[in-house]
């Protein structure tokens, strides 16, 4: 099944993705998950079993994966970035693909990338993946993102390989919610599963570059699965019958649409609590017993006057 009927040059992305702030606070490490499966740095917060990468804090980094076959779960922590919302309006998806980038000038970050177009079957789920450029950039095949909270990037999740399933994930607050992007023109993902996404708030939930004309004589592409789609925060249609699915279709543009939105929210949003630092809570405890031992005395001394 053909995807969207609209093309774009990843240039033409990266152009509207200097329009950011390019100079972050704070820099960003970059955390390697190697072909041999070690993770360099290895001081960090992830712990791996085998083919599994589990968060057990907040991680402040982006990540590449240069690995087959493995899972990362965030285990509802965050994978957090450092754009920080501030942009100009120097650049806008879609205003053609021959625009000058720079990459040096305008640097930018993407939370979890793909090494090389050999990695394929990375599954990513219940990570609260959060102010990147790109959250995820997707562009190998037969990879999964479920259960994930996307929010306050540029680009929630850029898609430009065949055969992957987004499933599951509450994708908020960002710029562009889900991208397709191709390197040539016509050169389009395939077999892709968009079901039970959350799409809340985001300034435009779901596009392509709008440089090409569409194809109107190509069949109406779908977002569901034949039963359920997605929710969109934006949907106003109605649910007569009370069964959960809008009565009529969520248009995206005139040639792709959810037949069968989703009336409530199924995904969820991750909120990530930072574990307190083994000093600030030594520090808490130790505070707390000497302000006890003062009480005491004080109650003793007290005690000792009136007498």
């Amino acid at each position: 099944m053909k995807i969207l009927t609209t093309t774009l040059t990843l240039l033409s992305l990266f152009t509207f993705l200097i329009g950011a702030n390019a100079s972050p606070s704070l820099s960003l490490m970059t955390v390697r998950i190697l072909p041999d499966g070690s993770v360099e740095p290895s001081n960090l917060p992830i712990q791996r079993s085998g083919d599994m990468y589990t968060f057990t804090d907040n991680v402040y980094a982006q990540i590449v994966v240069d690995r087959d076959n493995i899972v990362i779960d965030g285990a509802g922590y965050a994978l957090q970035g450092t754009y920080n919302g501030t942009r100009t309006d120097s650049w806008v998806v879609g205003n053609g693909p021959y625009q000058q980038y720079n990459e040096t000038a305008f640097p930018w970050t993407i939370g979890i990338d793909l090494a090389n177009e050999n990695r394929h079957n990375l599954t990513v789920r219940n990570l609260n993946i959060r102010n990147f450029y790109i959250g995820m950039y997707v562009w190998t095949s037969n990879n999964t993102v479920s259960g994930c909270s996307v929010s306050d990037n540029i680009v929630g999740i850029l898609l430009s390989g065949d055969c992957n399933n987004i499933v599951g994930n509450y994708v908020a607050r960002n710029e562009e919610g889900v991208f397709f992007g191709v390197n040539q023109p016509g050169d389009m993902p395939l077999n892709i599963g968009l079901t039970r996404n959350s799409f809340v708030e985001n300034v435009v939930h779901f596009s392509g570059c709008f440089c090409e004309e569409y194809n109107t004589s190509e069949p109406i592409h779908t977002w569901d699965d034949g039963e359920q789609g997605n929710f969109w925060s934006n949907y106003n249609g109605t649910d007569a019958d009370g069964n959960g699915i809008g009565d009529t279709p969520y248009i995206i543009d005139v040639q792709n649409r959810d037949r069968y939105p989703l009336m409530e929210s199924i995904a969820v949003s991750l909120v990530s609590t930072p574990k307190m630092p083994v000093e600030i809570v030594v520090a808490a405890i130790l505070l707390t017993i000497i302000i006890l031992i003062a009480i005491i005395v004080y109650r003793k001394r007290s005690a000792t006057l009136k007498n």
